[in-house]
C-alpha cells in the first residue's frame, strides 16, 4: 500500500488470509485535509502581508512625500507582483504532494459517477 497523501477513496483491502478489511483510507483523507488546510493557511497569511504592506506603505509615504496617488499606485503594482510570487509557490508546493495512483475499478467507478452528474443536468 502506498503512503501517498492526496484524495482518498474508500476501498476495501485484502490481507494475506483473503479477507478484506477496512483500509486506513479515512485516516489518509485526514491528512490530506490537513495539508490543505495547513497550505490554505499559510498561502492566506502571506498574502495578506505581501498585498498590505505595500499598499499601506504606499499610502503613508505618499502622505509623507506629497503625491499620494502615485506612491498607492506603486504599492498597488508591488501587491499585485507579490501576490503573483505567493500563488505561484502554494501552487508549486501543491505539484510536490503525492498523487494517489487509481484501479481500473476506481476509474471505472469515478467515469460512471461523472455520467450519471451529466445525465442529471
Amino acid at each position: 500500500m502506498s503512503t501517498s497523501h492526496g484524495p482518498a477513496l474508500h476501498t476495501p483491502t485484502t490481507i494475506k488470509s483473503g479477507h478484506t478489511t477496512p483500509s486506513s483510507e479515512p485516516q489518509k483523507s485526514n491528512i490530506a485535509r490537513q495539508q490543505f488546510l495547513g497550505a490554505a493557511l499559510n498561502m492566506s497569511w502571506q498574502l495578506a502581508v505581501v498585498v498590505l504592506v505595500p499598499i499601506i506603505g504606499g499610502v503613508e509615504l505618499g502622505k509623507a512625500l506629497g503625491s499620494p496617488t502615485v506612491w498607492t499606485f506603486a504599492g498597488l503594482v508591488v501587491a499585485f507582483a507579490g501576490s503573483g510570487l505567493v500563488m505561484w509557490r502554494a501552487m508549486q508546493a501543491a505539484n510536490r504532494l503525492p498523487v494517489p495512483k487509481l484501479t481500473d475499478a476506481q476509474r471505472r467507478q469515478i467515469q460512471k459517477s461523472y455520467e450519471e452528474e451529466d445525465e442529471e443536468e
